[in-house]
C-alpha cells in the first residue's frame, strides 16, 4: 500500500480538522477554562472569549428565570452539536453569555449557533451564523417560529443536525421572518408583496400566538405537543420539535371545521401578535412571496414576468428562467431575454439578471450540467402581437421570437453561447432541457415532435431523434401531433419524455434507441411534467386540460379529471391517482429527498368563458406518498395533502418548482390567476414563492435522479 504525504491545502485542512476536534475536548459552559490541547505549540492559540448579550421576551414583556444555552452546530463529520455557554435571564429578561469558538474551519465552515431559552415546558429559540453574531439578540415567540420553520428538516429532538449547505442557508431564511437582533417581524413578511396582500404574515403571527399560549400556560404546551406528535416517532416534548413536526405535517383532517384543528384553537388563546388568522387554514406552511423588490404591481420595471422553471446549483442558489419581458398586464409582452438568479433565501443575486447567449422567451427548459454551467431552452414565448408584426419587428430584441436554440451560461452568469444560441440538432420550440450525469443535454422539441441530444454538452455533436408516430415531413409552420414536453432521467441515464398532445410516453437511451413505453393500462391525459425518484420510478402529471401552445395557439381542453401516474422502475403495475390531494391542473412536479412527490398545479379550470371579474379559488400544491417511507397506513400514491391541496393566496398559476438543500419548496407563479383572460397580451405573473422547511432536502444540482441530502 502506498502512503502519500499531505501537502498544500490538504495539510492545512488536516491540521484544521485535528485542531477542531482537539478543541472539543475542552468545550463546555465555563468560558475561562484553559485548553490543554493548545499547549504544545504546533496548533494555533485559542481565540479570545466572545460575548453575546440579549433578552428573553414574550411580545415586549420580559421573561425572567429562563435558562439560556448556547450551542455550536458543526456540519463536518456527519454533524454534531456542542454546548458553549449557559446563563439565566434576569428580572428584566436580559442575559449575558461568554463563549469561545474553536479555531480551524470557522472561516470556511462556520457553525450554526443555536440559542435556547427554557423554563418548564417552554422552549424559545433563535439562531445565527458563527461568522456573523450580533452584539444583541432577542429570543421570543417570533424568533422561535422562524427558527423551527427554517430548520424543520434539521431539528431532531433538542439538536440541530444536517448538511452544511442547507444549514447555513436556513440561517438566512430565518431572517426572512424575524430579525434575531430585535425579535421583530422582518420587512419581508410585513411589507409588499407579502404584508396585507397575502395571508402569510397572518399565519406567521398565528403560529407566534401558539407559542405565546404555551408561554402563558403549561397546559397549552401539552396540547401543542399532543397535536404535533407524529405516529411512529418519539412524542414532541419541546416547542422547536413541535413546530418542526407541524411544518413537515402541516394539515389536519376535516377541513374547514375550525374545532377540528387544535393548532388554530391554540392560536386564539394568547393573541399577542396581530394581524393573525381569523379562520382555520388548509395548512400551516408559510408561503413567502418574492417579486425581486417591494412591489406587486406589474410594469416594465419589474424583474420578472412569467417565471417558468427552476434549477439549483451546488450552493442552493436558484436559477429561474423567464417567459416574457416585464410589461403592464394590458400591454403586449414579447419574449424575455433575461436569466434570473437568486440567493437561497430569495434575495436577488448580485449581477442578476443575466443577458445574452441567445435567450428568447425561455419556457420550461432549464438545467445545470455536471460542470455547474446552466442550459436554457429558448421556446420563444411572446404575445401574438409580437409574432404577427403588430409590434414592430426588432431582431436585436428577438421580435418576433426565435424558437430554435438553447443557451449556455457559465456558473458566474456569463453567457457562453453567442447571440443566436446553439441551434444544431433541429431544435424547434424547445421545452424541457435536461442534463444527465454524463453531461449529455436532452431537449424536448415540442414544435417538431423530436428530441435533441447534445452529447457531452458539445453543440457540434448535437443529434436529433424522431419520436414514434411523428411525421418526418412536418413543416415548421404546421401543428405538431405529439408535442414532447417534459423529460426525466432514470438510474440508467435514459431520458423519459411526455408527449403532451399524443398522450404517450417515450424513452431514449444514450445510444439513441427510441421507443414508446407502455403505461400498462394507466391513462395519460394531456400529460405535462415528469420526475424520477431515487430508484428510477417515474411520476407523470396528467393535466387533462392543457394542449400546450406550440406553433399553434392555446387550445384549452375540458379538464376536470386530473391525475398522476406512478411508473415503477421494475416494470410492475403502474399506480394512477385521480383528483385527490388537491390536484387541479397538475403541471410540473418534483420528488424530494425521501421520495415523496410534490405536484405544482396550474390553477383551476375552466379556461373558456373567463371574464375579467372571474373569481378563482386559491391555488394549492399537492403532495403524495412515494416509494420511500410513507406515513403509517399509507401506500404509494396516497395523498398526504388534503383534498384542497396546500393552498395559499400567495400562489397563482404554477408551472415549475423545486426542492433545495434546506428542504425549502420553491414555486413559480408563471401566470396570473386571470391568465387565460389576458393570454393575448400579457398573462405572465411576476413572482415566485418559497415555502421554508416543507420537504426533505435534495442534494443539488439535480442531475439525474434526486439524492437525499441529510
Amino acid at each position: 500500500m502506498e502512503v502519500r504525504s499531505f501537502r498544500g491545502r490538504h495539510a492545512c485542512l488536516f491540521v484544521a480538522v485535528i485542531g477542531l476536534f482537539f478543541s472539543f475536548a475542552s468545550f463546555g459552559a465555563q468560558p475561562d477554562r484553559s485548553w490543554d490541547s493548545f499547549r504544545h505549540g504546533w496548533l494555533p492559540a485559542p481565540p479570545a472569549a466572545e460575548i453575546i448579550e440579549g433578552s428573553v421576551k414574550s411580545q415586549h414583556f420580559p421573561l425572567a428565570g429562563y435558562r439560556i444555552s448556547l450551542y455550536a452546530n458543526f456540519t463536518i463529520s456527519g454533524g454534531f452539536q456542542r454546548k458553549l455557554a449557559t446563563a439565566v435571564s434576569k428580572p428584566d429578561g436580559s442575559f449575558r453569555l461568554h463563549y469561545r469558538l474553536p479555531p480551524g474551519l470557522i472561516a470556511t465552515m462556520p457553525p450554526v449557533l443555536l440559542l435556547v431559552a427554557e423554563k418548564g415546558l417552554v422552549t424559545l429559540a433563535t439562531v445565527v451564523s458563527g461568522s456573523e453574531v450580533p452584539l444583541q439578540l432577542v429570543i421570543n415567540e417570533r424568533t422561535t417560529v422562524a427558527t423551527a420553520v427554517s430548520f424543520a428538516q434539521f431539528i431532531h429532538g433538542r439538536n440541530l443536525r444536517g448538511n452544511h449547505v442547507g444549514m447555513q442557508n436556513a440561517v438566512k431564511m430565518v431572517t426572512n421572518m424575524a430579525d434575531p437582533a430585535s425579535g421583530r417581524t422582518s420587512d419581508v413578511l410585513r411589507e409588499t408583496p407579502n404584508g396585507s396582500e397575502t395571508s402569510t404574515f397572518a399565519t406567521f403571527n398565528a403560529l407566534s400566538n401558539v407559542v405565546a399560549a404555551c408561554v402563558a400556560a403549561s397546559e397549552h404546551c401539552e396540547q401543542l405537543f399532543a397535536a404535533t406528535s407524529v405516529a411512529g416517532a418519539p412524542p414532541a416534548d419541546n416547542i422547536l420539535q413541535a413546530l418542526a413536526n407541524l411544518t413537515r405535517h402541516p394539515s389536519y383532517p376535516l377541513y374547514p371545521q375550525d374545532s377540528a384543528d387544535p393548532i388554530f384553537l391554540l392560536s386564539l388563546a394568547a393573541p399577542l401578535y396581530q394581524p393573525a388568522l381569523e379562520q382555520r387554514p388548509t395548512n400551516w406552511l408559510l408561503f413567502i412571496k418574492f417579486t425581486g423588490g417591494k412591489y406587486s404591481a406589474q410594469d416594465r420595471f419589474n424583474l420578472m414576468n412569467g417565471p417558468g422553471n427552476i434549477a439549483f446549483d451546488a450552493e442552493g442558489s436558484a436559477w429561474i428562467l423567464n417567459n416574457y419581458i416585464p410589461k403592464a398586464t394590458n400591454q403586449n409582452a414579447c419574449a424575455s431575454q433575461r436569466l434570473l438568479r437568486f440567493y437561497p433565501w430569495g434575495e436577488t443575486y448580485e449581477g442578476s439578471p443575466y443577458y445574452g447567449g441567445g435567450l428568447s422567451g425561455a419556457g420550461f427548459g432549464i438545467t445545470l450540467d455536471p460542470r455547474g454551467n446552466i442550459w436554457v431552452g429558448n421556446f420563444g414565448f411572446e404575445s401574438p402581437a409580437c409574432a404577427d408584426g403588430t409590434v414592430p419587428p426588432d431582431p436585436a430584441n428577438k421580435i418576433p421570437a426565435t424558437h430554435n436554440s438553447v443557451s449556455l451560461f457559465h456558473k458566474s452568469g456569463r453567457p457562453i453561447s453567442r447571440s443566436n444560441g446553439f441551434t444544431r440538432g433541429n431544435i424547434w420550440w424547445p421545452q424541457a432541457t435536461v442534463s444527465d450525469r454524463e453531461g449529455n443535454i436532452w431537449v424536448a422539441n415540442c414544435g417538431n415532435d423530436t428530441v435533441t441530444m447534445i452529447r457531452s454538452g458539445n453543440p457540434l455533436l448535437a443529434k436529433n431523434f424522431l419520436l414514434p408516430g411523428a411525421n418526418p415531413n412536418l413543416q415548421p409552420t404546421e401543428s405538431p401531433s405529439l408535442k414532447p414536453f417534459a423529460i426525466a432521467i432514470d438510474t440508467r441515464g435514459r431520458a423519459w419524455i411526455t408527449g403532451n398532445k399524443s398522450e404517450r410516453l417515450y424513452r431514449i437511451d444514450q445510444r439513441g434507441n427510441v421507443e414508446e413505453v407502455s403505461t400498462g393500462g394507466a391513462e395519460l391525459s394531456w400529460p405535462m411534467g415528469i420526475s424520477s425518484d431515487s430508484k428510477g420510478n417515474m411520476w407523470i402529471s396528467n393535466s387533462d386540460a392543457v394542449n400546450v401552445p406550440c406553433v399553434d395557439p392555446l387550445d384549452p381542453q375540458g379538464g376536470g379529471n386530473p391525475s398522476i401516474v406512478f411508473m415503477p422502475a421494475d416494470g410492475g403495475a403502474p399506480v394512477q391517482v385521480f383528483g385527490k390531494g388537491g390536484l387541479s391542473i397538475p403541471w410540473g412536479n418534483a420528488v424530494d429527498g425521501s421520495d415523496s412527490l410534490w405536484v405544482f398545479n396550474f390553477g383551476h379550470t375552466p379556461f373558456e368563458d373567463v371574464q375579467a371579474d372571474t373569481v378563482w379559488p386559491d391555488t394549492g400544491v399537492s403532495r403524495f406518498c412515494g416509494s420511500g417511507d410513507c406515513p403509517p397506513g399509507m401506500a404509494v400514491g396516497d395523498p398526504i395533502s388534503p383534498d384542497t391541496g396546500y393552498t395559499s393566496d400567495a400562489l397563482e398559476r404554477i408551472t415549475g418548482g423545486g426542492i433545495d438543500p434546506s428542504g425549502n419548496l420553491w414555486l413559480l407563479n408563471n401566470w396570473k390567476k386571470i391568465g387565460p383572460f389576458v393570454y393575448d397580451t400579457n398573462p405572465g405573473s411576476n413572482s415566485f414563492v418559497i415555502v421554508p422547511g416543507a420537504a426533505t432536502p435534495v442534494k443539488t444540482p439535480l442531475i439525474g435522479v434526486p439524492r437525499h441530502f441529510p
